[in-house]
């Protein structure tokens, strides 16, 4: 008999980028039948099959009043499908999964914590989303948290007590499939990037990846780079790509945004689904998030041989060794990015000495196919445990 798991997501997109390769490994290797479900998203209907199955439901991000519709259809499938575990992340399919799935029973209701909002918050609505964050802990019978600072974190702050979370291996919700970062077809997609946006062998090149809104640190992104590429001493050709998409721009800084899409130093790729072709274009890799659940990113850009500038957000932290694999800097503090911007403008064999050593501890601790493993070993002893 098959094992039967349920992934609830408040957007399909989250399950596009961090459950699919999951499920299928689930399935292959160990007997797994999967159900996904999530705010509507046709697209996923072609990524199922006879072991993996998507059930679309109307769920909104952000405040929203269709909660109460939305537990009782999921209280509804939990106790007609009877699943071995049911697992949620991200906000709002969080709280209502885990309510659904305790009014229905289930035994394994397991909360994936893949970030904490509250914490990069101030006044009532951090009390109201720290409230919320205790809720969904305590329906739960077991919680993933996504790196080990967020943990910690997490325990600092009351949201619960060592025995209930653990951190799987060495963190991350999905680690990085090597397989699609070809470290032999670096050379050729840099030229082929490079030519793209105009932007000679010899240039510079630090780069951003994500969604375009302030939380993700694009304020003192924008501020730094203005900063460098208008020093009058600086002698190299620079450039920033900017690859990704708007998501609530209008959080950015005006003028900053205004000069950045002016500006002919940075280059806005708009959306890929190729993103390892775009980090090989990258001397430098930059994330400066305001919060973050571990900081995907920057491993992804790290297994192609691509160092970074990285915030020491909470979870963020946890995917860069200062000096070795790239250069830490305070959240919120544009002065610390334009050093470190400085510091690789000026030594460009740091930047391919700290690139090389971040694949190596990308090929180390983040292997995806290692960590699907830890993970289908947790879930089946929860399993085993619970039968």
């Amino acid at each position: 008999m098959r094992k039967k798991i349920c992934f609830c997501t408040t957007i399909g997109g989250t399950i596009k980028a961090f459950l699919i390769d999951l499920s299928n490994y689930l399935v292959e290797h160990e007997n797994y039948d999967v159900t996904w479900i999530s705010g509507e998203d046709e697209s996923l209907f072609n990524y199922t099959n006879e072991h993996i199955h998507y059930i679309s439901l109307k769920m909104k991000r952000g405040i929203a009043l269709d909660g109460p519709k939305v537990i009782w259809q999921m209280y509804r499938i939990f106790r007609r499908e009877k699943f071995d575990i049911v697992q949620y992340s991200t906000r709002n399919a969080g709280t209502y999964a885990s309510i659904a799935s305790w009014m229905a029973g289930i035994k394994i209701r397991l909360y994936c914590q893949w970030g904490m909002m509250f914490i990069a918050l101030k006044g009532l609505k951090r009390a109201l989303l720290k409230l919320d964050e205790k809720l969904v802990v305590s329906l739960s019978t077991v919680v993933e948290s996504e790196s080990f600072s967020m943990y910690e974190t997490a325990i600092k702050h009351g949201i619960y007590k060592p025995g209930k979370a653990s951190v799987i291996w060495n963190g991350s919700a999905c680690g990085v499939n090597l397989d699609k970062y070809i470290l032999s077809n670096k050379p050729s997609w840099r030229k082929e990037i490079r030519q793209k946006f105009g932007i000679s062998e010899d240039a510079r090149v630090f780069g951003y990846c994500g969604r375009i809104t302030r939380d993700k640190g694009l304020n003192e992104l924008f501020a730094a780079f203005k900063l460098v590429v208008e020093n009058k001493n600086q002698k190299k050709e620079t450039y920033l790509l900017i690859i990704g998409s708007n998501d609530h721009a209008e959080t950015i800084n005006p003028e900053l945004f205004a000069w950045a899409k002016s500006s002919p130093y940075v280059k806005f790729t708009g959306y890929t689904d190729n993103v390892p072709k775009y980090y090989s274009a990258l001397d430098v890799f930059t994330s400066l998030s305001y919060r973050e659940g571990f900081g995907l990113v920057v491993i992804e850009a790290a297994a192609m041989a691509v160092p970074g500038i990285v915030s020491d957000a909470l979870g963020q932290r946890d995917t860069i060794e200062h000096g070795k694999t790239g250069y830490s800097v305070r959240t919120y503090h544009t002065e610390d990015v334009v050093e470190a911007m400085n510091y690789f403008i000026e030594h460009p064999e740091k930047a391919i000495e700290m690139g090389t050593t971040a694949r190596r501890v990308v090929e180390e601790k983040y292997e995806q196919n290692k960590l699907f493993k830890f993970l289908a070993d947790h879930r089946n002893q929860l399993i085993t445990e619970r039968r």
